[in-house]
């Protein structure tokens, strides 16, 4: 399978920053990889904070799920946007990124670059 194609079908579907790696561009794709976990570990922290802070209060009823959905909505939720808007970014970026790669390196291997 061509590199143009299999490299940003495995950074789009699997995990961003393996088509970089598929591509043997080692450290962007160790880079993009620590960058994805780190907005991952960030987010499940913002949202164990705002879970924190609404049963901290001490007026959530569990028993009444629309309740806790309107205590939860009323928490400030900007940072989990932040971070899932910098995550979708990283993500097209992982993309298009291998696709580049992937397309220079199947040109090289057929001879075809235009310099």
């Amino acid at each position: 399978m061509q590199k143009a194609i299999l490299s940003p079908v495995c950074s789009g579907l699997v995990i961003p920053g393996l088509g970089q790696i598929i591509n043997q561009d080692l450290k962007k794709g160790i880079i993009i990889l620590c960058a994805v976990f780190a907005l991952f570990v960030a987010g499940i922290v913002r949202f164990l904070q705002i879970i924190h802070s609404v049963f901290r209060s001490g007026h959530t009823d569990v028993s009444d799920p629309q309740a806790l959905m309107a205590r939860l909505g009323a928490e400030d939720s900007t940072m989990l946007w932040c971070l899932g808007i910098a995550f979708v970014l990283l993500w097209l970026y992982a993309v298009v990124d291998a696709y580049r790669g992937g397309k220079k390196i199947d040109q090289l291997e057929t001879g075809s670059l235009i310099k």
